[in-house]
């Protein structure tokens, strides 16, 4: 009786080793697939954060270069005003000179 209390024993053990490794294979398989899952996770926000960077500085570039345009287009409504007021003024001149002769 003594002896097949062990060997129940010892075949209880080898069923827990057995299920116990089993477990620890999948448990290490599952970490190492959330490690993985991690790794692909961090490279894509490594990858959107470059290119935001990016964005962010061509957002920068094309700002800059608008407010350049207005002020550029400022001048440029300026000289036109007063080539505007200039070409009246010389019309002016011109009937007058014409009403003159």
């Amino acid at each position: 009786m003594a002896a097949e209390e062990v060997s129940q024993t010892v075949d209880h053990y080898k069923t827990e080793i057995e299920r116990l490794t089993k477990e620890l294979t999948e448990t290490t398989h599952e970490k190492i697939q959330a490690a993985e899952y991690g790794l692909v996770v961090l490279e894509e926000k490594l990858t959107l954060k470059q290119q935001y960077d990016e964005l962010e500085a061509e957002y920068d570039s094309l700002k800059q270069e608008l407010e350049q345009l207005k002020e550029n287009n400022e001048m440029v409504e300026l000289q036109r005003i007063r080539m505007k007021d200039e070409i009246r003024e010389y019309k002016f001149r011109e009937a007058r000179l014409l009403q003159d002769y």
